[in-house]
């Protein structure tokens, strides 16, 4: 039953890159947290990660409530954004704490297995609620996926080259 991919599947490949991107979060030094030598601090990498996911989770865009932490445009990585109201966006001053992160990383992966446990091969041929992405939500979901493995490799290659620390593979939880 192809519902039943959907749930042990691809829900697994979501619960394993959200832990894999919880433990680059776990590993980063001190140093590194907030390090903005390079660009963008390590955290706001990581936030903007783990936001991107809660929202794209959603069912549809409006029905999206942000965490009591968030702050407008902090999910917004550095550049220039000629599509919104404020043209030009940077890092917040102040980080978010590692604390805050772990939480919210728990916070998107039950949600994942929420979604995932009601989610049917009717449903996932249905056209997504994000209309700037033209998309079914099955193809959605996994652009989600791809989001946060992309994201979690960047942060990944940050540990390795600034504090010689190493994301180990997680094949299975």
């Amino acid at each position: 039953m192809m519902d039943h991919f959907w749930e042990v599947s691809i829900q697994h490949q979501f619960a394993t890159a959200l832990a894999m991107l919880r433990d680059a979060i776990q590993r980063c030094p001190d140093k590194l947290w907030d390090d903005r030598t390079h660009g963008t601090p390590f955290w706001h990498i990581a936030y903007h990660t783990l936001f991107c996911t809660d929202f794209y989770l959603e069912e549809a865009h409006d029905k999206f409530k942000p965490r009591d932490f968030h702050e407008i445009r902090s999910q917004t990585l550095p550049g220039r954004y000629d599509w919104l109201d404020v043209k030009e966006v940077d890092t917040p001053a102040q980080p978010y704490a590692r604390k805050q992160l772990f939480d919210y990383a728990d916070h998107c992966r039950d949600k994942c297995d929420q979604v995932f446990s009601t989610l049917s091969e009717a449903d996932a041929s249905q056209r997504c609620g994000f209309p700037w992405y033209d998309l079914n939500q099955g193809q959605f979901l996994l652009n989600n996926l791809r989001h946060i493995q992309h994201h979690t490799g960047q942060l990944a290659l940050i540990l390795r080259r600034n504090a010689d620390v190493g994301l180990p593979w997680k094949g299975k939880l």
